[in-house]
C-alpha cells in the first residue's frame, strides 16, 4: 500500500463541517488551505472523488446547483467521477428527455464543472438516461465512452497523467436487462451485471492496445455486494462481478483503509454498493480513502461519495 498523506491524516475532512453549507468566507478559506496542501504540485497528489448524484443532482437543480457546488469546492477533488450525470425531471417532475431545451446536464456539465475549477470534462455512452461521466483539473490523454447493446448505462475510459480511470454503473435490477416482465425473481440481473463488466473488461485492462499499461482504477456504482462485506448479509450474495474485477483490480480502496469495518456507500438500504478498485500498481499510490457522510450527501442523493487520494512518488 502507498505511503501515506501526512496532511490529510493529520488534518481530515470533517463531516461537521458540512453543517456551515452556508459557507461563510472564513469556513472555505480554512477548508481550502487543509485540503489544498494535500494538492500540491510538489508532493503529486490526486484527490479522486466518485459520486452517484442521482438524476443529474435534482435535489439542487433548481438552486442553480449552488450547495452542489459550494460542497464540491471545499472537497477540492482533482478528478472527479459521476454516476447519474444527466438531468431527469422538470420543476413539476416531468421526465425530461434528451433534446429538451430545459434539460441542463450532461450537456452543460462543463459550465458546471468550471465553478469548482475543473476544465476539463468527459461523457460517457448517452445511450439511456443514466450516463457516467469525469470531470477533472488535468487534461485528457485518452477519452473513450464505452456503449453497446450488452450494457444498460454505458461506461466511459479516461486517462490523465498516465493513469486510466474506468467509471461504471451497472444494470441496477434483479431482472436481466432484456427480459420484458419485470416481476420475475430469478436473479437474471446477476448474469446482465456480469456481462457488462466482462465486456467493459475487455474493452479497457483485457484490450491488446493497453498491454503496456499498469495504472488502472475502475470505480462506480456496480448495484452488486462484495464478499469483503459478506458477513454484514444474509442471505449471502452473488459475489461473482467483484471476484471478475478483483482478479485485475486486486485493491478494494475502502476496505484496504477500513479493515473489519463495513463501510456502506448508500443512504437508505445501508449496502456498500459503489467501489473504488485499483489495479495492483495502482495500490502502490493509495494514501487513503474515505465515504463522505455529512449533512450534504444525506440529502442530496440516495448514494454516498466517495474520496480516494493517492500520491505518486
Amino acid at each position: 500500500m502507498g505511503a501515506d498523506c501526512q496532511s490529510c491524516k493529520e488534518y481530515p475532512i470533517n463531516p461537521n463541517l458540512m453543517k456551515i453549507l452556508s459557507f461563510t468566507a472564513v469556513a472555505a478559506v480554512l477548508c481550502n488551505l487543509l485540503i489544498g496542501s494535500c494538492s500540491s504540485k510538489e508532493d503529486r497528489i490526486c484527490r479522486l472523488l466518485q459520486y452517484n448524484i442521482a438524476d443529474g443532482m435534482w435535489y439542487d437543480q433548481f438552486n442553480n446547483y449552488d450547495r452542489f457546488v459550494q460542497w464540491m469546492q471545499l472537497q477540492h477533488p482533482d478528478i472527479a467521477a459521476f454516476c447519474e450525470a444527466a438531468t431527469h425531471w422538470d420543476a413539476e417532475k416531468h421526465k425530461l428527455q434528451r433534446g429538451d431545451s430545459s434539460r441542463y446536464l450532461p450537456d452543460n456539465l462543463s459550465r458546471l464543472a468550471s465553478r469548482w475549477g475543473h476544465p476539463y470534462v468527459a461523457v460517457g455512452a448517452f445511450q439511456d438516461n443514466y450516463p457516467v461521466a469525469v470531470t477533472s483539473r488535468f487534461q485528457f490523454e485518452f477519452v473513450r465512452p464505452i456503449g453497446g447493446d450488452s450494457l444498460s448505462h454505458g461506461a466511459l475510459h479516461v486517462k490523465t497523467r498516465g493513469v486510466n480511470y474506468v467509471v461504471v454503473h451497472l444494470w441496477p435490477q434483479p431482472y436481466s436487462l432484456q427480459d420484458k416482465d419485470k416481476t420475475r425473481s430469478d436473479n437474471l440481473g446477476d448474469s446482465t451485471r456480469v456481462g457488462e463488466i466482462q465486456y467493459i473488461l475487455r474493452k479497457t485492462l483485457y484490450d491488446p492496445q493497453f498491454a503496456d499499461e499498469k495504472y488502472w482504477v475502475m470505480l462506480g456504482d456496480f448495484n452488486t455486494l462484495s464478499p469483503v462485506d459478506s458477513m454484514y448479509y444474509n442471505p449471502a450474495a452473488n459475489y461473482l462481478i467483484h471476484r471478475i474485477v478483483r482478479e485485475s483490480y486486486p485493491c478494494d480502496a475502502v476496505a484496504a483503509f477500513h479493515p473489519g469495518e463495513f463501510v456502506p456507500s448508500e443512504n437508505r438500504n445501508k449496502k456498500r454498493i459503489d467501489f473504488v478498485y485499483c489495479s495492483e500498481a495502482m495500490s502502490h499510490r493509495l494514501s487513503g480513502a474515505r465515504t463522505l457522510d455529512d449533512e450534504f450527501t444525506r440529502a442530496a442523493s440516495d448514494h454516498k461519495p466517495t474520496l480516494v487520494i493517492f500520491t505518486e512518488r
